[in-house]
């Protein structure tokens, strides 16, 4: 099936330009092109985004290379390709650092339909990719959400003081000061008004029928409500009418317990302002969460379940964010999972706690998740980096740091992900620690990690024999490792199951 491109070719040779064409063609694609030789023409073009181009790397008066500068002024993601019969190797990865995709010499311009369709599909890649890290982050937004709001409600043992801190945190999470949790009277078929804040706090002692206004309907129907403002809204009866203040809309989300409604979350942001999809959602899940804590007879009973299930939640997002980085180095598929398991073996081995141990595990998956702060060209790169990409590379423990020591549940997972490249002697990366200054966990994992990669496939190299990874592990001892860890490593080897070697 062709696949349909929209061409922008900046090239003052026709003939060259129709053969550009005529290659991408015979490569499967549907071109639908223009050409331009001017700047101003350029330009012109430029506004209606084009979904690749082509640029000569000199024209009479312009050049690919001003092209290339005006795209990326313009911050316009649009693949670019240079073209030319002469460029140099230093002028063209000078043109690759400032953007462009590839270049392409006029003499191999044969290879011109499959160098678009390579970084098509790169791009597709990209993209999908940001979309996928983009979806974790919000998740995992989500969850520190949920889980500072399970922290809040630990030691409180009444009804009211519950409602209240859980209201606090539902309002921090999206920002606004006003919103009501309703509750189901017992056994009458009213909602009253069990907690407030904002504007809300002048409708005490407001009950509303089951079948009445918004909040009625929202409780009836089970399903979020979204209300463009209050009091245009034909569902909001006479009486609230009276009460609510113009400018504001929101939402409401029905509130459950296991087995029944038992009543609605109202929350309401002046407007210009919307509550979003996304909000939505986070909400529903804070309403679940709010219906089991109201429900159960025990707040500490309620949080037990509550914190296995968002621990659990915590861990399935912590390996997705570890899949989203594997999905994007190929070359490391599985490494996390494995060195993981036997990262954890180890610690037992040693002794250390059960409670501690979940902490390992967490850091283990996530010991690699600084590089998602490290270019593709980069991180995807075949062949050995120069010293400017290692010193790039090398930053990635530190981008770990930052990216986890906002987020309080992880704070304790962070020395494996920051510290797993120190050595033993002190001649490591990021701050030279030596000896015990390592964290012990780090010094455990830093011997698996190096273990594995040695055992495994890479694209620059075969991998290692067992026994010549092995050999290396011992010649390290007291420089790259702990020898205290190497005894141990090399009594459980055994028990590792790697890449078959």
């Amino acid at each position: 099936m062709e696949q349909y491109i929209r061409l922008l070719i900046v090239e003052d040779v026709p003939d060259d330009a129709e053969l550009m064409v005529m290659h991408l063609e015979e490569e499967g694609f549907n071109v639908e092109w223009q050409r331009v030789q001017t700047e101003e023409d350029f330009l012109k073009a430029m506004e209606e985004k084009p979904d690749f181009i082509l640029a000569d790397w000199s024209l009479p008066n312009f050049s690919g290379l001003r092209a290339l500068t005006l795209l990326k002024e313009k911050h316009l993601d649009i693949p670019f390709i240079l073209i030319s019969g002469s460029i140099g190797e230093e002028a063209a990865i000078d043109a690759l650092h400032r953007g462009a995709s590839d270049y392409i010499l006029k003499d191999r311009s044969k290879r011109l339909g499959q160098a678009v369709r390579r970084t098509l599909d790169s791009r597709r890649y990209r993209k999908e990719k940001e979309r996928a890290e983009a979806d974790l982050k919000r998740r995992l937004a989500e969850l520190e959400v949920l889980y500072r709001m399970s922290t809040s409600l630990r030691y409180l043992e009444n009804l009211n003081e519950i409602l209240t801190a859980m209201l606090d945190q539902i309002l921090a999470a999206i920002d606004t000061d006003a919103g009501a949790i309703w509750l189901k009277k017992h056994d009458q078929d009213e909602l009253y008004l069990a907690s407030s804040q904002g504007w809300y706090t002048g409708l005490d002692n407001f009950t509303i029928k089951s079948d009445d206004s918004i909040v009625g309907y929202t409780y009836n129907k089970d399903q979020p409500y979204s209300c463009a403002e209050y009091v245009r809204d034909n569902k909001l009866s006479a009486r609230a009418l009276k009460v609510t203040p113009p400018g504001w809309g929101g939402a409401l989300i029905p509130i459950h317990s296991h087995k029944e409604k038992i009543g609605v979350l109202d929350l309401a942001v002046p407007l210009p302002r919307i509550i979003t999809d996304e909000e939505i959602r986070l909400l529903v899940s804070i309403a679940e969460m709010a219906g089991i804590a109201i429900h159960r007879t025990s707040i500490f009973e309620e949080l037990q379940a509550a914190g296995t299930a968002l621990a659990s939640a915590y861990d399935e997002t912590i390996k997705g964010w570890a899949t989203a980085l594997e999905l994007r180095d190929k070359e490391t598929e599985g490494h996390s999972e494995r060195v993981t398991a036997f990262t954890v073996k180890m610690a037992k081995e040693m002794g250390i706690s059960e409670e501690k141990l979940i902490h390992i595990y967490r850091g283990a998956i996530l010991h690699d998740i600084g590089k998602m702060g490290v270019p593709d060209t980069i991180l995807l790169k075949p062949g050995s980096l120069d010293d400017r990409e290692w010193e790039i590379m090398r930053k990635h423990p530190q981008y770990a740091y930052d990216m986890l020591d906002p987020i309080d549940y992880l704070k304790p997972a962070l020395n494996i992900p920051y510290c797993h490249h120190e050595k033993f002697d002190g001649t490591g990366y990021p701050r030279g620690l030596k000896g015990d200054e390592i964290p012990l966990e780090a010094r455990i994992f830093a011997i698996i990690d190096v273990f594995d990669a040695l055992t495994s496939d890479r694209p620059y190299r075969l991998a290692w024999s067992r026994k010549d990874a092995l050999e290396h592990i011992k010649k390290e001892s007291g420089r790259h490792f702990d020898p205290q860890v190497v005894t141990l490593f090399l009594d459980l080897i055994d028990e590792f199951d790697p890449q078959e070697t």
